[in-house]
């Protein structure tokens, strides 16, 4: 939620909210008022001067004893190293981040079973620090990633997905995996469904394998990189094994090469180093086919409309290091 969301909310007289009227509500006793000037203090936003300290103390009321459990994780996030556009903030301090994170959870905020989890994960949560390797440690970090699932988290399930694949502090299940996957998928998170193509294409799971196709494909439409590799890969590969055996036409082939430099394209436009060295190695074999539908021409492009030049020239500085990185989010 952010502040800006509270300002447009109408305010019972036809009219919008502002940081001097809802100040006044909040002084007035609403505490979902206080939550909002909080916001704009962490924000800067409606007309409040951005204050970190003023944020935090305002949120440790309302955390404490106000019936604002949103108010918990703000708080969590504001000493959890949050810092302001001039790149100032509080001392980053553990306990308090990871205190408020689970006060969060237990009043019903997923992001903040979410984070709680993470900080667990890391090694972050002071006195928990040497328990990495403990099974017991790692079954409490699965609670709190499916705490964070179960209150639509999507990177909760994604992690809760992995975590069963990995048999870490839960049965190795790749069904349950595919199960919180697609969960994540369809809650817009584009690694949820490149995961869970995964898990069809090594058949970890029984599905047709044209439905990992599709889920790639979703992947990359929502900005999964590493999908979108993987799309133009199979593409590639299911054209040339339909001309060696003969079952499509050299311009079938063409069209289906074609799509799968889009897909490079798309992952190198996503600021992945790979999906770059993919796109411009082969390039020079699309000469323009546009083989695109309607919905795909608002986020799938073609070769010709930028040059190589163009893309270099995009902000790429660090897509060796991103390539390095893991795709899990844990």
């Amino acid at each position: 939620m952010k502040a800006l969301d509270e300002l447009t909310k109408p305010d019972g007289k036809g009219g919008k909210v502002n940081f001097a009227n809802i100040r006044q509500r909040c002084v007035e006793g609403d505490n979902a008022a206080c939550l909002a000037v909080g916001l704009m203090h962490m924000e800067g936003s409606g007309g409040a001067k951005q204050d970190l300290q003023a944020a935090s103390d305002t949120m440790r009321k309302l955390c404490s004893g106000g019936g604002q459990p949103k108010a918990c994780f703000y708080l969590g996030r504001i000493h959890d190293g949050m810092v302001d556009s001039n790149g100032r903030g509080l001392p980053r301090n553990a306990f308090e981040a990871s205190t408020h994170f689970k006060a969060a959870c237990d009043g019903g905020v997923g992001e903040g079973c979410f984070n709680f989890a993470q900080m667990l994960d890391q090694g972050r949560v002071p006195g928990q620090e040497k328990d990495q390797k403990n099974h017991k440690h790692q079954k409490r970090i699965a609670k709190f990633f499916r705490l964070a699932c179960e209150k639509g988290i999507a990177k909760g399930c994604v992690n809760l997905g992995v975590m069963h694949i990995d048999g870490t502090g839960v049965p190795a299940n790749p069904n349950l995996a595919f199960r919180f996957f697609r969960g994540a998928c369809d809650l817009g998170v584009g690694a949820g469904c490149g995961f869970a193509a995964d898990l069809i294409q090594q058949e970890m799971v029984q599905a047709d394998k044209s439905q990992a196709a599709e889920l790639y494909y979703e992947a990359c439409k929502i900005g999964h990189s590493k999908s979108c590799i993987t799309q133009g890969k199979l593409l590639s590969a299911a054209a040339a094994k339909a001309v060696e055996d003969g079952t499509a036409t050299g311009e079938h082939a063409l069209h289906a090469k074609a799509r799968a430099i889009m897909f490079y394209r798309r992952a190198c436009e996503l600021a992945d180093a790979k999906g770059c060295k993919l796109f411009f190695q082969s390039k020079d074999a699309l000469k323009m086919i546009d083989t695109r539908n309607d919905d795909e021409k608002s986020w799938l492009n073609v070769t010709p409309s930028m040059a190589q030049d163009d893309l270099l020239k995009k902000d790429l500085p660090n897509t060796a290091a991103k390539e390095a990185q893991t795709d899990e989010p844990k």
